[in-house]
């Protein structure tokens, strides 16, 4: 992840030398999402047979390659092509989260999955900064203006190698197979909720994953509206400029990150249900209120509001598809269609939202607002899903 922070601040420049169009700069961020979705579940399924530490290694190593292929390339159609490949390999986020699920207790999964969460969100936020200083540094050094962004992507391929070889050493060094199986017997049978047809037979409960996907479809609409669309909204409505715009992109993130480590605690308090409809009602109310409120601070108070509630709910929802699943295969498979059916909604809703927006900012009364608005509304018609599914389970057990 923090190669896809690198490309996401510095591709689009990078391409546009390159003398790419703009639509050229979009297909090299969306075939990113494409294998993502396509490829996720696929070696998920991998980490099935083969373990979990083999398949991360191969995304390691094929991250290191996918930056590899970047940096030498030249042209816009390798460029293209190494983001097609570092988005075959983003599945190590999915088979992290399956990881994590495998080898802590039921009472430990929620602090898993938020470890994951913070580390992969960490990654896009660290990614914008190294890619800064490093080009600043290799430009100080003599090297060509040219050349400084490629010799940043070698550098991440770098580090993607380095870290490959302290995983194979740890592994050597740390024996772990007999303790992982143990726990992971140990949880097949009492560590999560048992959602079969003999049990019960109400509606509900065989809709769960989908409710849980379709939860993660909104959120991660609000996520491109905090983002891309954003990037609109501000300049043209509260007269940001790009340091108004990166201070404040930068403060959400590193709040997502802060929220992500105090998740376990919240999920403790109040449990991964309630934990999940606090998250989703602050999204909404941050993305539908920011549109609306445009007096400071609280309009940036608003946008904070609704990325702290996106990174709960994201964590909530995830840690929701683990204890719905039966077994270790079908846990790790529903999280990686999570991760696909996120990706899946990347790909469509930039070209909705940035549609709805160019419609409401001539003759609306609230110019701009319709897609937040829009976002808003359908976050709060699936914040009572994590409800109906508590009361199934119950009912259930």
């Amino acid at each position: 992840m923090l190669g896809e922070g690198i490309a996401l601040s510095s591709l689009a420049l990078y391409l546009t030398r390159l003398g790419a169009t703009p639509v050229t700069v979009g297909l090299a961020i969306s075939c990113f999402s494409v294998a993502q979705m396509t490829c996720a579940p696929l070696l998920v399924g991998l980490s099935n047979r083969l373990g979990r530490p083999p398949v991360l290694r191969i995304c390691l190593a094929g991250a290191a390659a996918s930056s590899l292929l970047i940096a030498f390339s030249g042209s816009a159609a390798g460029v293209i092509a190494g983001r097609t490949l570092a988005g075959v390999f983003a599945a190590c986020v999915p088979v992290a989260q399956a990881g994590v699920t495998d080898v802590l207790p039921k009472e430990l999964t929620a602090l898993g999955l938020s470890r994951v969460s913070a580390a992969a969100q960490l990654g896009v936020v660290v990614g914008p900064a190294a890619s800064a200083l490093l080009q600043e540094g290799f430009a100080a050094v003599g090297l060509h203006p040219d050349k400084c962004l490629p010799a940043v992507f070698v550098m991440n391929a770098v580090f993607a190698v380095g870290v490959l070889i302290a995983m194979a050493l740890y592994d050597q060094q740390t024996p772990h197979e007999s303790v992982t199986e143990e726990i992971v017997e140990r949880q097949s049978s009492d560590g999560s909720v048992a959602l079969n047809e003999e049990s019960t037979d109400m509606g509900i409960l065989r809709l769960t994953q989908p409710m849980l996907r379709t939860i993660t479809v909104v959120v991660g609409w609000t996520a491109i509206l905090s983002n891309s669309i954003y990037g609109l909204f501000a300049p043209r409505f509260l007269g940001f400029a790009q340091p108004q715009l990166s201070a404040t992109y930068s403060a959400a993130a590193a709040l997502m990150v802060a929220t992500q480590m105090a998740f376990p605690r919240l999920v403790a308090s109040i449990g991964e249900h309630r934990a999940c409809t606090l998250g989703i009602l602050s999204v909404g109310t941050g993305i539908g209120g920011l549109s609306l409120v445009r007096v400071q601070p609280f309009h940036s108070l608003l946008y904070l509001l609704n990325r702290a509630g996106a990174a709960v709910a994201d964590t909530a929802t995830a840690a929701l598809v683990a204890r719905s699943s039966q077994g270790r295969e079908a846990r790790s498979r529903n999280l990686a269609l999570l991760t696909s059916t996120r990706a899946a909604a990347r790909i469509v809703s930039p070209l909705v939202s940035s549609t709805l927006f160019q419609m409401s900012c001539g003759g609306a009364r609230v110019p701009g607002a319709l897609p937040f608005v829009l976002a808003a509304s359908c976050a709060m018609a699936v914040a009572p899903l994590p409800s109906l599914l508590k009361r199934a389970e119950r009912k259930a057990e």
